[in-house]
């Protein structure tokens, strides 16, 4: 009896280990469309994210197709028009897609860096021979940001701007820009088409150990607070089977699929379950950067 019973425990962890069993449930979406951010050019981001959607649509045994929008609003509004099912939002686009329920959606997972962190930090770059040294020193330079939804790239440094550094940035700088992208901006400073742009660490990083960006190319001379990571969101309106399932192919992918990770590269480790409470600092960050400039 005892022999039955272990063997028993043995044939649920093999189960528990082989992930989400797909369901013939007529109640979830025929094909799956995975709205993804626009963070570097469409081909790159496909790239990065393919394994990850390959194994989820075996998970779910959905057919899985993915769509990069040419920015962050592209994103939000692929979902609010269930144009996608699934999405990777950063997270100031996260709030504003999930505000008064505008885009209808839910956090289900959230990126866990391949260090461990759950959060990543925005920063200020200039070219390693530049004559900026902090931001103490921009004044009449070109400045670049990426994106008006982007978190990183765009929300945390003007607010930093205006509420620390009592500036104005469509005053302070000689020209401002919004690049589209962090690669983009990581590469207007590399190639001298702005003097400063505003990033984050994780993709400076990573465009460097992929050789865009030549090592010592380029300076940091700001960094903020951590940031929590990006969530992975899901549409409200579909069955909560699907999304339950969604949830757990992706935060158990890890101990089951640790290949897939070691295919994309060092820029994610994991998966863990998302908190929409984790997000409030973002909230806050956005809501004071409108009152700001409400009274500017």
């Amino acid at each position: 009896m005892r022999a039955l019973r272990l063997a028993a425990l043995g044939l649920l962890a093999v189960l528990a280990l082989a992930g989400p069993v797909p369901a013939a449930d007529p109640s979830w979406p025929k094909e799956i469309t995975f709205a993804l951010l626009s963070t570097e050019n469409a081909a790159e981001i496909t790239r990065r994210w393919s394994p990850i959607l390959a194994q989820l649509e075996k998970d779910l045994g959905i057919k899985m197709r993915s769509v990069t929008a040419t920015d962050y609003r592209g994103s939000i509004e692929a979902l609010k028009f269930k144009k996608a099912e699934i999405g990777h939002l950063g997270p100031k686009a996260y709030i504003e897609a999930s505000a008064n329920n505008y885009a209808n959606v839910e956090p289900i997972a959230q990126l866990q860096l391949a260090n461990g962190s759950l959060g990543y930090r925005s920063c200020l770059i200039v070219h390693a021979d530049s004559d900026v040294f902090s931001p103490e020193d921009m004044a009449g330079k070109t400045f670049a940001f990426n994106d008006p939804n982007s978190t990183s790239g765009y929300l945390v440094p003007s607010t930093f701007f205006l509420t620390e550094m009592g500036i104005d940035p469509q005053k302070h700088f000689a020209k401002l820009v919004f690049s589209g992208s962090h690669e983009a901006s990581i590469l207007a400073v590399a190639n001298r088409k702005v003097e400063i742009a505003s990033t984050n660490l994780p993709d400076l990083q990573q465009l460097t150990r992929e050789g865009k960006v030549p090592r010592g190319a380029l300076r940091v001379i700001w960094v903020s607070k951590l940031i929590p990571n990006d969530p992975i969101v899901v549409r409200k309106d579909l069955p909560q089977s699907f999304k339950s399932a969604v949830q757990e192919s992706l935060v158990s992918m890890r101990a089951r699929h640790p290949e897939v990770f070691r295919e994309i590269g060092a820029w994610l480790g994991a998966f863990v379950k998302a908190d929409d409470g984790k997000y409030q600092i973002i909230r806050d960050l956005n809501d004071a950067a409108k009152r700001l400039k409400a009274q500017k």
